[in-house]
């Protein structure tokens, strides 16, 4: 493999950070629905021992992050067409909500972070970097969802990009147009602004457009 999808790992904390190397890879959608998990191989890319990844896997299997078959292998769900819908529809109502939130809590520093991200989600979709645009894209998300204040919000966001992840991986393919359709100025702007109602609704909507163009990439259409 010619790029890790991981960080290299010092042995402090190991479980845990061997743990959330692996949740954040899953939620950046660097690993396929269906794809085969084995200890060996996610060992050799984080530079571990396989002890604290067999741990990790046993965390993610009972928080049904991932499955395990029948032989004992870890995969990537998979879900119909229909269950990614519903959670991208989820997505779109809570991260509004966050963002409607941001908007009455956001100070000029997390504003001027928010407007660097769009700024890169802008010139990785230019330039057809879809792993730059999927990377800025989560963080930029994820920097209002905190900007929000909400602990338990955090929690469903996060549970939801752990479902949507691995669909999304299908998504590191051709980013050129998603300029033309993203609304992250609009959001960021609403946000320096403390229009709540505005930014929630751009963001409903970029999620929706997102969905909308990720489904038609997807098929073909």
């Amino acid at each position: 493999m010619s790029r890790t999808r991981f960080h290299k790992i010092s042995r402090e904390t190991l479980h845990d950070r061997v743990y959330g190397e692996l949740r954040a890879a899953i939620m950046a959608g660097r690993f396929a629905p269906g794809e085969r998990l084995t200890v060996r191989g996610i060992a050799e890319e984080l530079g571990v021992s396989a002890m604290p990844v067999r741990a990790a896997f046993t965390r993610l299997v009972s928080e049904r992050i991932v499955t395990q078959n029948a032989a004992g292998g870890i995969e990537l769900p998979e879900m119909t067409r229909d269950e990614y819908l519903e959670r991208f529809e989820l997505r779109a109502l809570l991260e509004g909500r966050a963002a409607e939130m941001a908007a009455s809590r956001a100070n000029e520093r997390v504003v001027a972070k928010l407007r660097k991200l769009a700024q890169a989600l802008t010139e990785a979709s230019l330039s057809g970097d879809a792993h730059a645009y999927v990377s800025a894209n989560k963080k930029f998300k994820f920097e209002i969802v905190e900007a929000a204040g909400s602990v338990p919000l955090m929690d469903l966001v996060e549970r939801l990009w752990l479902q949507i992840g691995p669909f999304m991986h299908l998504f590191q393919t051709d980013v050129r147009h998603q300029a033309e359709i993203d609304r992250h100025d609009q959001v960021v702007e609403a946000i320096a602004r403390s229009d709540g109602k505005t930014a929630r609704l751009e963001l409903e909507r970029d999620i929706r457009d997102g969905m909308d163009f990720l489904i038609r990439t997807t098929d073909g259409s």
